[in-house]
């Protein structure tokens, strides 16, 4: 229940498109991840310079919508959240973008709180099966 907690609380900062509670959530001494366009993070600094100019274009979070999110514990100390989810979000020039996909974070406890340390994305805009 806690790493849904600290889930929950990671897309409320992402809804309100608020990067600094957004990072609040992550070990950004650990954090290594992976884009869904397959590009390796290697640090926090990675994903800082995606999250930060992203969050800057987004005029509103339309909607978005997280399910199949399935939590299994694999110690006291780590577990690993898999999600899908889907999304629309409105720019700041006006476009609407229709997004769906999929991830996979790594939650380690770190002294009295869940943090990130690892996350990947897919992109399944593309694919068929996807309703907006």
């Amino acid at each position: 229940m806690e790493v849904l907690d600290a889930f929950e609380a990671l897309v409320e900062a992402s809804k309100a498109l608020d990067a600094d509670r957004y990072f609040a959530y992550f070990d950004k001494e650990k954090f290594t991840g992976l884009s869904a366009d397959g590009k390796a993070w290697q640090s926090i600094k990675n994903l800082e310079d995606v999250i930060g100019p992203g969050f800057a274009a987004v005029d509103k979070i339309v909607s978005l919508e997280f399910y199949n999110v399935k939590v299994t514990v694999i110690n006291q100390a780590t577990a690993i959240l898999v999600n899908e989810f889907k999304q629309t979000i409105l720019l700041k020039d006006k476009s609407l973008v229709k997004q769906a996909g999929g991830g996979t974070q790594v939650w380690s406890r770190c002294e009295d709180a869940w943090k990130l340390v690892s996350i990947s994305a897919s992109d399944a805009s593309e694919r068929g099966d996807v309703v907006f």
